[in-house]
């Protein structure tokens, strides 16, 4: 159901009516045609509602469509009232108030019956779509919200693998290279060989390693450095 659609239908009937006026049918015969006329006088009246009261998700996420369905139910709903102000007229001058209030009160059925049904319908199942959106928004907040927890954890994780190592002592292997050793918390253990006269910084980040071998001391470590190098 949209105005335009809405609209569409109304002006069809309207226009089967002032028709059946001119040739002279009766009210009766026309039942059909005034029925949709009403109907669909009612429809825009119901969307008038609605579009004065928009879904949130609506207003959100289309936001520019609303207030054009907005202004064009508005346009649609002015047309219907020109069109109900000539019917009223054509049929209280020819066939008397009395038959229009009579009509007025079949319009109140209809939009009474319309009420119960199409439009209850239509907002439970706005109301399904509501909730649905709200579910699937919630969903993605809490997965977005989790994936960036366990960056937290990894980085943090990553973060605590390093530790920092301080020179403890620089041995000259030959003329060119100094292998120093460094160490961390729990007994990190690292050595570096760095070239003759290259800066040997005190201290620096190295991997967190708390005991992964037998304990080794310093010059266990230089020991250890020299027969590799052999």
């Amino acid at each position: 159901m949209d105005p335009v659609t809405a609209m569409a239908t109304a002006s069809a009937a309207f226009g089967a009516l002032k028709k059946g006026f001119a040739i002279g049918r009766d009210i009766e015969s026309m039942a059909s045609d005034l029925s949709r006329w009403m109907g669909a006088l009612s429809d825009l009246d119901q969307m008038e509602k609605e579009a004065k009261n928009p879904p949130i998700f609506k207003k959100l996420f289309s936001g520019q469509s609303v207030e054009q369905e907005a202004i064009t139910t508005f346009a649609n709903k002015q047309k219907a009232q020109q069109q109900r102000y000539e019917l009223q007229q054509w049929i209280s001058l020819t066939m008397g108030k009395s038959k229009w209030d009579e009509l007025v009160r079949m319009e109140g059925q209809i939009r009474k019956r319309r009420q119960e049904t199409l439009y209850k319908q239509r907002e439970r199942r706005r109301r399904f779509v509501e909730v649905v959106a709200w579910v699937i928004v919630v969903g993605v907040g809490f997965s977005a919200l989790t994936a960036f927890i366990m960056f937290l954890k990894g980085q943090t994780a990553y973060a605590d693998q390093m530790t920092t190592c301080r020179k403890v002592k620089c041995e000259k292997m030959d003329n060119r290279q100094v292998v120093c050793v460094f160490r961390g918390q729990n007994n990190t253990i690292e050595s570096q060989i760095f070239e003759y006269m290259e800066f040997i910084p005190s201290e620096y980040q190295c991997k967190y390693d708390p005991n992964a071998k037998k304990e080794m001391t310093v010059q266990e470590t230089l020991r250890a450095v020299r027969d590799s190098q052999k």
